[in-house]
């Protein structure tokens, strides 16, 4: 009796170890690094569940608008991390934050016809700037439109700003120059993209991160698996690779 009790215990433990762990991950569009509709779902989301896969974890994603992605991590009932958000203070004060998955930065977009060079945002006063509702564009440029001192028109979706600078409605855009060029490239015909061009300035220069909430105690535990299933994908060389199949398109749409 004491032998068959040992074997199952044995083998429901065996069984138990099969049986991968899943986190749910929620996250929005910002193609190439984010996106449901092209290859493993961009490049971080790629990242992350390779980082994870080598320390024995399923990843669950599911795509919403941002807002609702980042409080469906808040809330945490039914999904447990969001990615990927920059480090701000309000991000720290209510989630776990990883290690950096990714870097990020913004430059302005703009028609090669129009003559533009800055060098601080006093050079951008008088300009129709173009931008995107809910997305955040570094802590001075957005406290110079807060303050009014830069004019911003916005609307939802990043597409319709290579539009309007088309139509000459805004002189410039910012946009992170990897999914920038990656929208033109899927949004526009080869002759308006030729039209295009940005500045090679950059500003709100940051990194993306999976973040997770503070009211699920397991959420630690997922925390020091993604960021040692991270650290062993740098030094497997297959991090790099992605970050060069990233810039020969392989993550856009």
């Amino acid at each position: 009796m004491k032998v068959l009790l040992f074997t199952l215990l044995v083998m429901i433990l065996f069984t138990t170890k099969l049986v991968a762990e899943t986190i749910r991950i929620t996250s929005g569009e910002w193609q190439p690094f984010l996106s449901k509709n092209t290859y493993q779902y961009g490049l971080d989301s790629h990242i992350v569940t390779e980082a994870f896969k080598l320390e024995g974890i399923d990843v669950e994603w599911g795509f919403f608008p941002w807002q609702r992605a980042y409080e469906n991590a808040k809330d945490s009932r039914n999904w447990d991390a969001s990615c990927c958000w920059w480090p701000d203070k309000k991000t720290k004060n209510e989630f776990l934050i990883s290690g950096p998955i990714t870097a990020t930065s913004f430059v302005f977009y703009h028609l090669k016809s129009y003559e533009f060079n800055w060098d601080s945002l006093e050079d951008l006063k008088g300009l129709k700037i173009g931008g995107t509702t809910e997305y955040h564009y570094g802590n001075e440029f957005m406290d110079a439109v807060e303050a009014k001192v830069l004019t911003i028109e916005y609307t939802s979706k990043d597409e319709f700003n290579y539009k309007k600078l088309l139509a000459e409605r805004i002189h410039i855009f910012p946009n992170d120059p990897a999914v920038g060029n990656a929208q033109i490239r899927n949004s526009l015909s080869p002759e308006e993209a030729d039209l295009i061009t940005y500045s090679p300035k950059k500003f709100g220069e940051s990194t993306l991160h999976l973040i997770m909430s503070k009211n699920k105690k397991q959420n630690k535990y997922f925390l020091d698996k993604f960021n040692a299933g991270l650290k062993k994908l740098k030094a497997s060389g297959r991090y790099q690779q992605m970050l060069k199949d990233l810039e020969t398109g392989k993550y856009d749409n």
